[in-house]
């Protein structure tokens, strides 16, 4: 009935209801000037709402009041109910269920409301932006709870990355560190450059990279993980990879390696890709030899592009790579720019190589 009193008296104003709210079982003696300020001051939410009316309601023997916000109505912004000194008071909205959510679908869909409020949007626009029964016209009310259920089934599809116990990846290869290679262990070195790449391209969380590593390693490799978990249970995957290579790789020291990284230059003949890859795994153990800081690896690794390639390569002033340190690109969108550039001159190339030009004589002369 709560819900009809609302649709009805805005319909009677001419006011859209879905910008609206309904507050009942306000008492008769209550004064009406204090109502506003008290639901202003009950939650941020409501900081900006405007009472537009109250009525008196002979079966609750108590007021409802009418009010209005700049925008529509965000149901799970609003609390269902507000204590005053001699009670509380009852909220209506034109997304009010009739019967009370669990607690964890309320948690969930607050999670939801305030992502989609990052993007700009709210649970009502999901039915619309997913396409929801588009052949059903454009109704006042807010969608109904299925409604709500189906449409953000298919928002988490599209915006959730699936768990990762539920989507299969590739184990990482074997390593031991121990002095006899167990069945296909391989060097330290290119074990370490492939688990880096992997570690890198897996978006899952950091105790879930850990559980991936831990999962590939035996022997002394493993030990040194397990020392480190036991002085630290939620060691970085960084700090295990440093500890390995400080236990398994090269001795050197952060300035050699960081020598090598700037001496480092385009071969004669070599891909601008080729050579941007190649410095990438320079780059990756000068940081992990702490020669270079993480925040500062983008600018320094273009830096070191400017430096090292070609002088006058068209890539370098096609892309500007130049005028684009004091912003650089993160890896992924560099190699892909440079890729994309090369991929456009080959075509360039071959579009010139199958070109005839054609030349006619019409004058009357030799």
């Amino acid at each position: 009935m709560a819900l009809h009193l609302l649709e009805d008296w805005c319909k009677g104003m001419n006011i859209n209801p879905r910008n609206c709210l309904l507050v009942t079982g306000v008492p008769e003696a209550f004064d009406e000037g204090a109502i506003e300020p008290i639901l202003r001051v009950s939650t941020e939410y409501l900081s900006k709402c405007k009472m537009r009316g109250r009525m008196f309601v002979r079966e609750e023997g108590a007021f409802a009041v009418l009010c209005e916000l700049p925008s529509a109505v965000e149901p799970l912004q609003v609390p269902g109910t507000i204590a005053v000194e001699d009670g509380e008071w009852t909220v209506i909205t034109t997304g009010s269920q009739p019967s009370p959510v669990p607690a964890p679908d309320v948690e969930f869909l607050k999670k939801m409301s305030a992502f989609l409020g990052k993007e700009g949007k709210t649970l009502a626009d999901m039915p619309g932006l997913l396409g929801l029964d588009p052949g059903v016209p454009h109704r006042e009310s807010a969608p109904s709870p299925d409604e709500w259920v189906k449409a953000l089934g298919q928002a988490l599809e599209k915006v959730m990355p699936p768990h990762p116990e539920s989507s299969p990846y590739h184990k990482l290869r074997l390593f031991s560190g121990g002095p006899t290679p167990i069945p296909g262990e391989e060097a330290f070195e290119p074990w370490l450059e492939h688990t880096t790449e992997m570690l890198q391209e897996w978006a899952v969380p950091e105790a879930e990279k850990r559980r991936r590593l831990v999962e590939c390693l035996r022997g002394p490799a493993l030990d040194v993980i397990r020392t480190l978990k036991l002085g630290n249970p939620g060691v970085k995957v960084k700090d295990c990879l440093e500890a390995l290579d400080h236990a398994f790789g090269r001795i050197e020291g952060s300035d050699d390696v960081y020598c090598k990284f700037l001496n480092a230059r385009q071969q004669k003949g070599e891909k601008v890709s080729a050579y941007i890859q190649r410095l990438e795994k320079l780059l990756q153990r000068a940081i992990m030899r702490g020669a270079v800081a993480v925040g500062q690896m983008d600018r320094t690794r273009l830096a070191q592009i400017v430096r090292g390639i070609q002088y006058q390569n068209p890539i370098l002033l096609h892309l500007r790579l130049r005028e684009r340190q004091d912003n650089p690109p993160s890896y992924s969108q560099l190699i892909k720019e440079v890729r994309e550039e090369e991929e456009r001159q080959a075509a360039g190339e071959v579009w010139e190589e199958e070109v005839t030009i054609l030349i006619a004589n019409e004058t009357r002369r030799d």
